[in-house]
């Protein structure tokens, strides 16, 4: 066997530099259009959809079971019903019997699951609630 000489010349070496110009230019131009987020909208959030219907959701607490009934209609919450709630809560805190009404009425306003500002004791109530909210408006998600 006799070994082979490869001979490369000023034009194959020519070759073999463009072609790596172009592999090299090809990937930078796949890696940014990935990472610049192409195809989402212009706010960067992928917007979600939900089924229409009724849909339940349950949050425990240390005094009892929050169940809250989501009702959407045309992809939006149209109606939020507190089915379950422990009755210490309200018998601990009377205001509190004001703020559950504004704190759903504000979530099918706004359709946004922040709680609004209120006292400390009542914000871990309306963030149960809330979260029982969100059970039940994961139930709708379309994928």
């Amino acid at each position: 066997m006799r070994p082979k000489i490869i001979i490369i010349t000023k034009k194959r070496l020519m070759m073999y530099a463009a072609l790596l110009l172009i592999l090299v230019i090809a990937a930078l131009i796949l890696f940014t259009m990935r990472s610049s987020g192409v195809g989402l909208p212009s706010s960067g959030y992928t917007y979600l959809k939900y089924k229409d219907g009724t849909f339940v959701g349950n949050e425990k607490t240390e005094h009892g079971n929050i169940r809250a009934e989501v009702i959407i209609k045309n992809e939006k919450i149209s109606d939020i019903k507190l089915t379950e709630f422990p009755p210490k809560y309200i018998n601990e805190n009377p205001t509190l019997k004001d703020e559950i009404p504004q704190h759903l009425y504000n979530v099918i306003q706004n359709q946004d699951f922040v709680p609004s500002d209120s006292t400390k004791n009542t914000t871990y109530i309306l963030n149960k609630i809330t979260k029982a909210i969100r059970n039940a408006v994961d139930q709708s998600l379309i994928e």
